[in-house]
């Protein structure tokens, strides 16, 4: 599940290229944390992209914070894991 653009909201900067972040991901009712590559962001959410098993990739816009607010959704590998 991705963020839509209303939450994503304004202020969209590129991110650093190529930094690897661990991320939580949400699908449906599954949470996961994943390693992942910043694309871009904004003040309040960061677009990721993962990379699967099968080599298959995806695009995704997750929020900076967990639900929460007490961890980190974007953290650098290693942290907060």
């Amino acid at each position: 599940m991705t963020l839509t653009p209303e939450e994503i909201g304004p202020g969209f900067v590129v991110g650093a290229p190529g930094e690897t972040v661990d991320v939580w991901l949400r699908f449906v009712e599954i949470r996961v944390q994943e390693r992942a590559v910043v694309l871009a962001s904004t003040d309040r959410a960061v677009q990721v992209e993962v990379t699967r098993r099968d080599g298959s990739s995806y695009r995704v816009w997750v929020w900076r914070r967990a639900e929460s607010g007490e961890r980190r959704a974007v953290t650098r590998p290693g942290r907060d894991r």
